[in-house]
């Protein structure tokens, strides 16, 4: 049955109440420009002026309106490639500090809105399961977590993760009790607000058209104004490939799909954990408040969002909880992430001077305030941490081609799953 959903608004916008920041008017000078309003810009703004570098941020749109403020809210540890793919690029000791950064960026998350508005948290934990038989591959996987990275992952029989997960489909799990879910968009308003109180003049409705050195400074044009500003920093995402061609050239756009039911009477997910599966094209979601459910999932390169949106995320919940019974979705909205080639954020400085923080896709919330955080102190001089991601730099994602590439791995991916889940019906 189709149903009738409120157009290209998410639950989480109608959970929360903005400020409005004004557009850039004039010609204005600053310590730091930050370009996109993302929670990798929000960030760096932030940590600069906490530094001492008067900050302005310009926001194309309102803040966090991208895929900040409408992914899934899964805050844990790591990144999008994995550590079995992060070591076999730089080795298992670099791999180890890599991943201790991703460690501070989730610890970053929870200390900030701990700190401000605790209850932006909806629940601790995440489960992770798998849709076939294991053949010993997850236990050996959370063993060497422990062993190697320092990361605590409890593991579930298929027995013990069926009194979670009421389902057929899920076999063996393991749970982070470290990781955590929280409602993106208003963790992304409240670090807009500390920014601003921290002195950083958000510019909203402010789309960047042109950066440009002069002398030792950095212009940057946008809307009915400019900044002249000594570091700027890029955190835009795929959608802006121009402005700064290395890293903006190295992106794709990849969406991804969120719905959110009414209040339900349910008693087959059992667990206010976050939840997903271990598929390369997996779902993930969770209960929110009035016991709603968020459900997450599919993978695209298109940007425009697939008509009858809502039909297609109920099916895929009742595919795996036919004990749902016939939910109401309230809510469907698309989601458009960057990601590099490499799946790896893209942090670092190019030739010219300016910085980059971008490319988050798949794994962002924690990264995000990873990347703000090391760029803010590389422009300050403390450090140069940003440097451990040389070897993830910028690559050409080949334009259009990539994205054809992309989609078609997604359609590779999703038969390898189901022929896997056939063998272990």
């Amino acid at each position: 049955m189709r149903q009738e959903i409120k157009p290209a608004e998410s639950w989480y916008e109608a959970t929360v109440t903005r400020e409005e920041y004004p557009a850039l008017r004039a010609s204005i000078d600053a310590d730091v420009c930050v370009v996109g309003g993302g929670f990798a810009g929000l960030v760096t703004a932030l940590e600069c002026q906490k530094r001492g570098l008067q900050t302005v941020l310009l926001e194309g749109g309102r803040v966090a309106c991208g895929a900040s403020g409408r992914n899934g809210g899964f805050v844990s540890s790591g990144f999008a490639l994995g550590v079995d793919g992060v070591m076999a690029k730089v080795g298992k000791q670099a791999a180890q500090a890599l991943y201790q950064l991703s460690r501070d960026g989730t610890e970053y998350v929870r200390t900030v809105i701990t700190a401000h508005e605790p209850s932006l948290i909806h629940g601790s934990g995440m489960r992770v399961a798998l849709r076939h038989r294991d053949t010993g591959g997850l236990k050996s996987y959370a063993d060497m977590m422990r062993a190697d990275f320092g990361e605590t992952l409890r593991y579930s029989t298929a027995e013990e993760t069926r009194l979670h997960l009421v389902s057929p489909r899920y076999f063996e799990s393991v749970v982070s009790e470290n990781a955590f879910h929280i409602h993106p968009l208003a963790y992304g308003l409240l670090l807009a607000r500390l920014a601003t109180d921290a002195g950083v003049a958000i510019h909203e409705n402010s789309r960047a058209t042109s950066c440009r050195k002069e002398g030792s400074s950095f212009v940057v044009t946008a809307g009915g104004g400019q900044v002249r500003a000594k570091h700027v920093v890029h955190c835009v995402s795929s959608l802006s490939p121009d402005l700064h061609r290395p890293s903006g050239q190295a992106m794709l756009p990849v969406a991804t799909y969120v719905a959110v039911t009414n209040a339900l009477q349910q008693d087959v997910i059992r667990t206010g954990a976050a939840i997903a599966d271990t598929r390369r094209a997996g779902d993930y979601y969770r209960l929110v408040k009035d016991g709603r459910l968020l459900w997450g999932g599919r993978i695209t390169t298109r940007v425009s969002e697939p008509q009858r949106l809502a039909a297609l995320m109920l099916g895929d919940m009742l595919s795996v909880y036919p004990g749902l019974g016939t939910p109401r979705i309230d809510y469907a909205w698309a989601g458009l992430m960057g990601y590099a080639i490499h799946k790896m954020p893209l942090i670092g400085r190019d030739a010219e001077g300016q910085w980059y923080a971008t490319a988050f896709g798949g794994h962002g919330v924690n990264t995000t305030a990873m990347g703000g955080v090391l760029v803010a102190r590389g422009i300050a001089r403390e450090d140069d941490a940003w440097r451990r991601f040389t070897p993830f730099a910028p690559r050409w994602a080949f334009g259009q081609l990539g994205r054809l590439g992309v989609q078609g791995s997604y359609w590779w991916m999703q038969a390898q799953d189901r022929w896997e889940e056939a063998k272990s019906a």
